[in-house]
């Protein structure tokens, strides 16, 4: 084999290399399309169960307990700081399901798959739920907070209003992305 051939052998190896890393990251690529989209269509059908789930309830407790009085003066509704479940009110809890919009407050839900691995529960958890066919465990965080006209971007805390804000955060295991997802309730006199 002479000087020229070698020359050739060792350029047909360089273009095999640069073919087989761009094949690699081509894969690699794909791969990673494939598992963000997943996660975001995961993750936005997660949140909007639970904003679907918040906005069929009543607007506030006084309202759930049919107090016409709360229609004309929205200073009766809930306080600020006590936005969440009342007494012995639970998440899907039969007879004590949750009946106003604001009981979805500060909650954590875990949504895992039924592999073995995701078995152990969540410190901190609210909620878990095991969906069949779910790859690797979600989060969903809410919050539920007063906002009012023009920036319902700012929560309102100093008495109520008539709109409250839900924002759901969902954030997969491993991922470095989440996804947040508000939502505004308003009450109209």
């Amino acid at each position: 084999m002479n000087l020229g051939q070698m020359m050739l052998v060792l350029g047909a190896i360089v273009l095999l290399g640069v073919l087989i890393l761009n094949a690699n990251a081509t894969v690699y690529q794909a791969t990673d399309t494939m598992y963000t989209s997943e996660f975001g269509v995961t993750a936005i059908s997660l949140a909007t169960s639970l904003v679907e789930e918040a906005m069929g309830k009543m607007f506030d407790q006084i309202i759930a307990g049919a107090n016409p009085a709360a229609v004309y003066d929205s200073t009766l509704f809930t306080a600020p700081g006590d936005l969440r479940a009342e007494g012995s009110e639970r998440y899907r809890g039969g007879a004590n399901d949750f009946n106003d919009f604001d009981d979805f407050n500060n909650l954590f839900f875990v949504y895992k798959s039924d592999v073995p691995a995701d078995s152990t529960p969540t410190p901190g958890s609210t909620y878990e739920f095991t969906i069949h066919g779910l790859r690797g465990k979600y989060f969903a965080r809410t919050k539920v907070e007063y906002v009012r006209l023009p920036n319902l971007d700012v929560p309102y805390t100093i008495r109520p209003t008539w709109h409250k804000k839900l924002t759901v955060t969902v954030k997969a295991a491993g991922e470095k992305d989440s996804l947040v997802f508000p939502a505004v309730m308003s009450y109209w006199n």
